[in-house]
């Protein structure tokens, strides 16, 4: 029976890691509020905004992207998991539940 628990346990730890964090600088906007994306994932976030965040509600925010064919904007939905002070601004990390892209920005 322990195995069992030790595989579930090893499962649910691959399916955390499953998505590659990516360190970048990208522009994003919550309202009027700009920040800045320090690393992102297919499931998850963490960016540093001028803004105050509580832990476990959501916050839809539009991050940038430049691409070969132009400038597109994906419009996120997230939880937030984690809010921390860093070098003055408020660092937030969020688990991303939908993405929708907008097109050109």
């Amino acid at each position: 029976m322990a195995r069992a628990d030790k595989k579930t346990t090893d499962a649910a730890s691959t399916i955390r890691k499953r998505a590659e964090r990516f360190q970048t600088k990208l522009p994003l906007s919550i309202g009027d509020k700009q920040g800045t994306i320090h690393n992102i994932s297919a499931t998850g976030a963490y960016f540093e905004i001028d803004a105050h965040h509580n832990p476990g509600s959501q916050v839809s925010f539009v991050v940038d992207l430049e691409t070969p064919g132009g400038k597109i904007q994906v419009q996120c939905l997230g939880e937030i998991v984690r809010v921390q002070e860093h070098d003055g601004k408020l660092g937030v990390a969020v688990k991303i539940v939908s993405s929708d892209l907008l097109g050109a920005g």
